[in-house]
């Protein structure tokens, strides 16, 4: 009986090390300026033309982009083809049954600048609401005392609303057809 009571267990103890499932955690994927080493969006978008109507596509992008385009635009110049922003995205704690939990608010530093034929966006300097500064990077720093498994599902909800926010600004970008009333 003793020997068949410790086979029972032998064999619960193999059965839960090897259900257990490979909990490796990676990283998302985030660009990372080389310079700065911040993380960056960044790109050259090609787009037919002059500095000032992209500039003002992307005016009207803003304007159905953000509630509070006043609050959202820290300085612009049509003449430069240049919007600087300052704005921010949610993230979320993930419960155990899929709720979700408001967790904080993570700011960023977006900059449009229009030129012929091009824009460029560049998209940096995300920092969590806190006291003082507290970069998104730190939570890519496993070796952090403070770091914590769930920073990389933040991580991947500020790359996730970035993404959202970059394909929303390059549909806004397309010229707008011209209607033609010949009738």
């Amino acid at each position: 009986m003793k020997q068949f009571s410790l086979l029972i267990l032998i064999c619960g103890i193999f059965s839960v090390c090897f259900a257990q499932k490979d909990n490796t955690l990676v990283a998302p994927d985030l660009p990372i300026d080389e310079d700065s080493k911040l993380v960056t969006y960044k790109e050259v978008v090609q787009q037919k033309g002059t500095s000032q109507e992209l500039y003002d596509r992307a005016m009207e992008w803003i304007k159905v982009f953000y509630k509070n385009t006043d609050e959202v635009i820290k300085d612009s110049s049509r003449t430069t083809g240049v919007i600087n922003m300052r704005s921010s995205v949610r993230i979320y704690f993930k419960q155990k049954d899929g709720t979700l939990h408001f967790k904080n608010i993570v700011y960023y530093n977006f900059k449009l600048e229009c030129r012929q034929d091009r824009y460029r966006y560049t998209i940096t300097d995300f920092n969590e609401k806190a006291v003082s500064a507290a970069p998104i990077e730190i939570w890519l720093d496993t070796e952090n005392p403070t770091w914590d498994a769930s920073q990389y599902d933040f991580l991947a909800q500020v790359d996730e609303q970035i993404i959202k926010l970059i394909e929303s600004l390059e549909e806004g970008m397309y010229p707008k057809p011209i209607k033609n009333d010949d009738w």
